[in-house]
This record gives C-alpha cells, sequence and structure tokens, in this order.
C-alpha cells in the first residue's frame, strides 16, 4: 500500500516560490511595530492595517471649501540602483516623497499613505528597510501610514528586485488653493533647493554607469540621497496666504520646462537665470564627465531645484525671511514675463 502525505494549501504555494506565511508574519511585524499615530490634522484612524481594507474619519474643520486631493507615484529605476548597492531604506522615503510633493502644489496637506510592495520572493530585511522608510517620509510629512499591499510574484520579477507605488490622500481648501490662476506678470520665482535627483532621471544615470558606481562611493552616496518632502510648505503658504504664495511647481520628470509652465497661465513666461540654479558641484561634475551640460540635460534633471514657487513681487522679500526661519533652502532664480501662446520656460 502506498502511504500519502496531506499538503497544506500554504506549503502547495511555497512549491510555486510563494510564501504565504513569511507574508503573514511582516503584516503582524508592521502592525506591532509601535509608537505610529493614529491622528493627524485632518482627521484620524478607525481601522488600519490588516484588513482587507482600511477606514478613516476626516476633519475637515477649519477648511472653508473643504476638497480632496489625492496623488499616486513610484520611485522608477532609482530602485534598481538602490537593490544594486543594498541602500534600500531611502526608497521608502522616495515614495512618500514623490506622492506628497504633488499635493503641496495646490496647497494641499497630506492625510494617509497607501503602498504597493511587489517583489519576486519577500526578502524579510530588504522589506522591513523599505517600510522603515515609508514610516519615516510619512512621519515627516504628518502623514498616516494607512494600509497597503505586499504581493510576492515570483516569475514577474528578478530574484532580489522588487518595486513600489505609492497612493495619498489629502486635503485643501478651494477658497485658498494655488494654481495659475493667481499667477501674474511680474510675479518672482523661487527655486526650493533639492536634496539630489530626487528620483526621476535614474535611467539615463545607470546607462551613464554602466556599473561603476561601485567604485565611487561619494557619488553613490548622492545619487541615493532621498527625495526631499517639503513639508513646510503648508505651514508657508497658511503664513502668508495666496496672495503671496500663488503657485508651487514640482520639478518631476521633463524638468523645468516640463513642469514649471503646468502651473502657469497661457500668454506667459518663465524667465530664469541658469546660473542662479542651486546645482550642487557634485551634479555639475557629473554631468560635465557624462560630456554634457546642465543646459542640454535640463529636461531630464531637476538641476538641484525640487520645486518652484511662484511669489508676489511684493511679497518676495516676506517669501525669503519665512522661508529662512523654517530653514528650507529657497533662491531666487527668475520671474514671470509676458508670453504668447502657451506658457513656456525661458532660459538665459
Amino acid at each position: 500500500m502506498t502511504k500519502t502525505t496531506e499538503t497544506s494549501s500554504t506549503d502547495l504555494y511555497k512549491q510555486a516560490g510563494v510564501d504565504v506565511d513569511k507574508g503573514d508574519r511582516l503584516v503582524d511585524w508592521l502592525q506591532q511595530e509601535g509608537g505610529a499615530p493614529k491622528t493627524t490634522r485632518h482627521g484620524a484612524v478607525v481601522s488600519g492595517i490588516g484588513g482587507f481594507a482600511a477606514l478613516f474619519r476626516p476633519n475637515f474643520k477649519g477648511l472653508a471649501d473643504p476638497l480632496l486631493v489625492t496623488s499616486t507615484d513610484g520611485v522608477g529605476t532609482k530602485v534598481l540602483l538602490g537593490i544594486d548597492s543594498g541602500m534600500v531604506q531611502g526608497l521608502g522615503i522616495d515614495l512618500v516623497a514623490m506622492c506628497v510633493n504633488d499635493l503641496y502644489t495646490v496647497g494641499g496637506r497630506p492625510m494617509f499613505f497607501l503602498d504597493y510592495y511587489a517583489t519576486g520572493a519577500l526578502d524579510e530585511g530588504q522589506f522591513k528597510s523599505v517600510l522603515a522608510g515609508i514610516k519615516q517620509g510619512c512621519a515627516q510629512c504628518d502623514a498616516l501610514l494607512l494600509g497597503g499591499e505586499t504581493a510576492e510574484m515570483p516569475g514577474l520579477y528578478a530574484k532580489g528586485h522588487f518595486d513600489l507605488a505609492g497612493f495619498v490622500v489629502g486635503a485643501v481648501d478651494g477658497e485658498a488653493m494655488l494654481g495659475p490662476k493667481h499667477v501674474r506678470v511680474g510675479d518672482r520665482l523661487f527655486a526650493l533647493a533639492s536634496s539630489g535627483l530626487h528620483s526621476n532621471g535614474y535611467s539615463l544615470v545607470r546607462h551613464w554607469l554602466k556599473g561603476s558606481v561601485k567604485t565611487d562611493p561619494e557619488l553613490l552616496a548622492h545619487l541615493m540621497q532621498p527625495t526631499r518632502i517639503y513639508h513646510e510648505l503648508p505651514e508657508l503658504v497658511d503664513k502668508l496666504g495666496i496672495k503671496s504664495i500663488h503657485a508651487v511647481a514640482n520639478i518631476t520628470g521633463g524638468g523645468i520646462s516640463g513642469n514649471l509652465p503646468r502651473v502657469m497661465p497661457v500668454d506667459t513666461e518663465a524667465h530664469i537665470n541658469m546660473a542662479d540654479l542651486p546645482t550642487p558641484a557634485w551634479l555639475r561634475a557629473f554631468l560635465k564627465s557624462q560630456q554634457t551640460t546642465p543646459h542640454a540635460q535640463e529636461g531630464v534633471f531637476n538641476l538641484g531645484c525640487g520645486m518652484i514657487a511662484i511669489v508676489a513681487a511684493e511679497a518676495a522679500t516676506a517669501f525669503a525671511a519665512a522661508s529662512a526661519a523654517m530653514h528650507l533652502d529657497v533662491h531666487p532664480i527668475g520671474d514671470v514675463r509676458h508670453g504668447q501662446g502657451e506658457a513656456k520656460v525661458v532660459f538665459y
């Protein structure tokens, strides 16, 4: 007689490379990580991580015309550089920043954040490092990590590889929203200094490096610097108001010329002195080493400008002073002038 043994469903799934038990343990770890806030300025958690869906009770007190504002993004091929270098924790901050900074462009504040982590086989250390970064990013911007999804998909991702996506929901007062309708000819342009390349242009960076990054730890540290979260912006808008701060652009893929016109009205031009951009010395040297210049690569990298604020001329001094008081590094780079047709950027 042949003896048969019962195979559990989890053991059966492991044969395909999916470890359900490990995934459950990591969710338990995330739930047990104490100290996570349950309330924020515009609401509170009702039920969060672990269920099929998360519940959040919004609080719109103080908003005359409350609107929900959302954004979703990823980290792009910076993930591959992080995997190759073993520097993955900062990628969690990148993920939060790439979503939350978009909310700031309309004057919004984040309420809660969700993440999606997909991999070929769950690596416990890798997962915990990334999630630690996500929690750190949420703490910086007063957003609650409300939930997420962890997907193990062998065959779709190579061993040790993963991808990230983030989703944020926030609130903004419709009566105090930033945007193109406030922008006027004569307004001043201020660059909010970036922490590096943020999370854009890494396909080109990796093409240039061709594996040589392992021989230059200083360059690697610059390249893997997490995206700056401009958490000071909501307070700055509250302090100065929309009569002073008219619009804010997040300088992501497409550079200044691809993003600044998105917050400008028709028949205007942003005139920017390239020499005034706060491009860090290491990035200038890196671009020069690739036989290219900031002018040529403006449409790929932020060149030190993480965000650009469009400020009323009469409020320029107050904006600079208030930014300095909040330790927000800002630089005057140009102004808004008359143009014809679609808004554009003119460098000189």
